[in-house]
């Protein structure tokens, strides 16, 4: 017969649709014939008339004044349907259920009263199924006072509990990445961690969550900061297992080697500490490559007008010409393995480029001092 009265139901599809409603988008419970809750983020409290009812994946709270009715949708009404294969919580705080409660093994159900019996016979704490379905009828009080009358189907292994206590309203902490400590890898010195390590701030309770700062101390070569850049302090959290806050973990080396830092995320709940560690390295350039580098350096500075000739007269274009040739020479005695006489000329060159008044330099401008460094890192490689 359930397998029957699912398929008329399926059946209008077009009433079905019209009335599934985005998990963003609040849920109009009342008066509608057939209501489907389905994965909503946040409780849904019934406290009024409403028809066929079919839960997935969601909270659902039956209030004093709740009407699971026949009389709304016809066809089916007045069963509260709890999906087979999905996670459920049901609690039954008042109303009633014309038809029945039909309710499978994954789901947590409870109804909070008093006086509860199962077909006149009194029973406590939980009813569990003895058949597939186990159909019954569970009397009782509600804590305002008010009669019990629950036609029930229980499915193989379901579970009713009675009257068990509400948990109480609390945050709960949860932060992603877990695993602690938690390596960045090799970054090289003066760089920055090309994919920073999102850090996700969740709170799995039942009351707002208050994060009073979330700091880095330590190490500056870490940093962390919020992806929402108007994220501002004292931060609310409210409870929800999907939607979290993103704060990016940056790693940029100042020196070679191990570093390592802490995140505190301080909050009301518990104070939270997720270590990081990572590694500054210092990739060697071949000297080959770091004097095509002064080439194209000087090429581009030449280019853009940040490094020209100087010189009396018309010498100008002449000693920058023979600065070019001197350094390609230098390339040529790389490229020779003859790092002593490279070494040499790149020595003649360190002067012609330093900025001091004796020897006069063959260049001037803004960039000369960047290539007169490159010159001198090339200089100490070569000679170690």
């Amino acid at each position: 017969m359930r397998t029957e009265r699912k398929w008329k139901v399926f059946l209008l599809s077009a009433v079905i649709m019209s009335l599934m409603v985005p998990a963003a988008m609040a849920l109009d419970v009342c008066g509608q014939g057939f209501l489907f809750i389905v994965s909503e983020p946040e409780p849904v409290d019934i406290a009024c008339e409403t028809g066929y009812t079919i839960v997935s994946n969601s909270t659902v709270n039956l209030r004093p004044g709740a009407h699971i009715s026949e009389a709304v949708g016809g066809a089916g009404g007045g069963i509260l349907d709890v999906e087979y294969g999905s996670t459920n919580t049901i609690n039954i705080h008042g109303g009633q259920i014309d038809t029945y409660l039909s309710t499978a093994s994954t789901d947590i159900v409870t109804v909070y009263g008093s006086d509860f019996a199962v077909d006149g016979n009194p029973v406590s704490g939980q009813i569990v199924s003895t058949g597939n379905p186990y159909i019954f009828t569970l009397t009782g009080l509600y804590k305002d006072g008010s009669s019990i009358n629950l036609p029930c189907h229980l499915q193989n292994g379901g579970i009713i509990n009675l009257d068990t206590p509400e948990p109480p309203t609390a945050p709960d902490i949860n932060v992603t990445p877990e695993t602690s400590p938690w390596d960045v890898g090799d970054v090289e010195v003066g760089q920055i961690l090309t994919d920073p390590v999102l850090v996700v701030i969740y709170n799995y309770g039942n009351a707002p969550l208050t994060v009073t700062s979330v700091d880095i101390p330590g190490d500056s070569s870490f940093s962390i900061s919020p992806v929402d850049p108007t994220i501002e302090f004292p931060l609310t959290i409210e409870p929800s297992f999907e939607i979290g806050v993103d704060f990016d973990v940056f790693f940029a080396p100042l020196a070679e080697g191990f570093h390592t830092a802490t995140v505190t995320i301080k909050n009301d709940d518990e104070d939270v500490e997720i270590a990081f560690t990572g590694v500054g390295v210092i990739t060697e350039i071949p000297p080959t490559q770091q004097i095509q580098d002064i080439l194209d350096f000087l090429d581009t500075s030449v280019a853009i007008g940040t490094i020209q000739g100087y010189g009396p007269g018309n010498s100008v274009s002449k000693r920058l010409k023979a600065l070019r040739n001197m350094i390609e020479s230098v390339s040529d005695l790389i490229d020779a393995g003859d790092y002593a006489q490279a070494v040499d000329q790149l020595e003649s060159i360190d002067k012609k480029t330093d900025g001091a008044a004796k020897p006069q330099d063959f260049v001037v401008g803004g960039a000369v001092s960047e290539l007169n460094a490159m010159i001198n890192d090339l200089i100490a490689d070569l000679a170690s």
